[in-house]
C-alpha cells in the first residue's frame, strides 16, 4: 500500500510539474512575445533566428553603405550645378567684356569680378564629403586646387581613376568625378578671361568665351553621368528596402508568436493547471485515506 501511495504521489508531482511548466512557457511567450527564450527551447528556430539576424545584418550594412553613396552623390551634384551657375555668369561677362563699347576701366571692373568668380570656383573644387576631397581622386586627404590670387595650382597629380562604393552583394558603383578633367578646366577658362579682361584683349575674350562654353559642356556631361549613377543607386535602394522588409518578415515569422495565440494557449494552460491540481489533491487525500485505513 504504500509503495501504490508513493507511486501516486509521484504521478501527481509529475502531472503539476509538467503543468506548471506548460503554463510557464506560455506566460513567457505572452510576455515576451518571443516563441524562445533560450536555443534550448527549440534548437532548430534558434539556429533558423541566428542564419537571418545574421542575413539582417549584412543587408543593413548595404543598405547603409548605399545611403553614404547616395549623400555622396548629392554632394557632387551640388558642387557641379554651383561650378554650372558660375560658368553660366562668366559667360555673362565675357559677352559684356568683348562688346567694342568698353573700354579698359569697364573691361578691369569685369576682371575683378571674375577674380572672384575665380576664388569661388576653387572653393568648389576644394569641397570636401566626410573630410576627404570629392575632386582629388585617390588622394583624399590633399586639397586639390589653390588660387593666389593671381595664380591658380593644382596640388594632385591625377585624380583620374574610379573610386567605387559596394551598395549591395556584387554591385558596385563609382562615386567620384573626375576633378583635373571636369574642374580644372573650368578654373583654366576662368583664369583666361581675367587675364583678357585685364589685357583689355577683345579677342583674347572671345577666345576665352570658347573656353568657358567648352568647360560648361564638361561640367553638365559629369552632372549627367553623376545623376544616371544617382538614379541606378535608388533604384538599387529601393530594392534592398524590400529585401529589408521580407528578412524582417522572415524574421518576425520565426521568432515571435502570435500574441492572440499566445493568451489563448496560456489561458488554456492555466486551466489544465488547475485541474491538474484538483485531480491531484483528490488522489493524494484518497491514497493517504486509503493507506490509513
Amino acid at each position: 500500500m504504500r509503495i501504490t501511495t508513493q507511486i501516486t504521489l509521484q504521478h501527481a508531482i509529475d502531472r503539476m510539474q509538467s503543468s506548471a511548466s506548460q503554463m510557464d512557457k506560455y506566460r513567457r511567450q505572452a510576455t515576451s512575445g518571443k516563441k524562445i527564450d533560450t536555443p534550448s527551447d527549440d534548437p532548430q528556430v534558434a539556429v533558423r533566428s541566428i542564419q537571418l539576424r545574421s542575413a539582417v545584418a549584412t543587408h543593413k550594412a548595404y543598405v547603409d553603405s548605399g545611403k553614404v553613396t547616395q549623400e555622396r552623390l548629392g554632394v557632387n551634384d551640388a558642387a557641379l550645378a554651383d561650378i554650372v551657375t558660375t560658368l553660366n555668369r562668366s559667360i555673362q561677362v565675357a559677352l559684356q567684356g568683348r562688346g567694342d563699347t568698353l573700354g579698359a576701366e569697364e573691361r578691369q571692373g569685369l576682371a575683378d569680378e571674375i577674380n572672384g568668380l575665380i576664388e569661388h570656383a576653387v572653393g568648389i573644387g576644394n569641397t570636401t564629403f566626410r573630410g576627404a576631397y570629392i575632386f582629388s581622386g585617390f588622394a583624399i586627404n590633399t586639397e586639390p586646387y589653390a588660387f593666389d590670387g593671381t595664380n591658380l595650382s593644382s596640388n594632385v597629380g591625377s585624380t583620374a581613376g574610379p573610386i567605387n562604393n559596394l551598395i549591395e552583394p556584387g554591385h558596385s558603383l563609382q562615386v567620384n568625378v573626375d576633378g583635373n578633367a571636369v574642374v580644372r578646366p573650368a578654373l583654366d577658362a576662368l583664369l583666361s578671361l581675367r587675364n583678357a579682361l585685364n589685357a583689355d584683349d577683345g579677342n583674347a575674350i572671345g577666345a576665352s568665351l570658347g573656353q568657358l562654353q567648352s568647360a560648361l559642356e564638361g561640367v553638365n556631361s559629369a552632372r549627367t553621368t553623376n545623376g544616371a549613377r544617382t538614379r541606378e543607386l535608388t533604384t538599387a535602394l529601393d530594392r534592398m528596402d524590400k529585401i529589408a522588409l521580407s528578412l524582417k518578415s522572415l524574421l518576425s515569422s520565426t521568432e515571435d508568436v502570435d500574441m492572440a495565440e499566445a493568451i489563448m494557449n496560456l489561458q488554456h494552460a492555466e486551466t489544465v493547471n488547475q485541474a491538474v491540481l484538483q485531480t491531484a489533491a483528490k488522489s493524494v487525500s484518497q491514497s493517504l485515506f486509503d493507506f490509513l485505513g
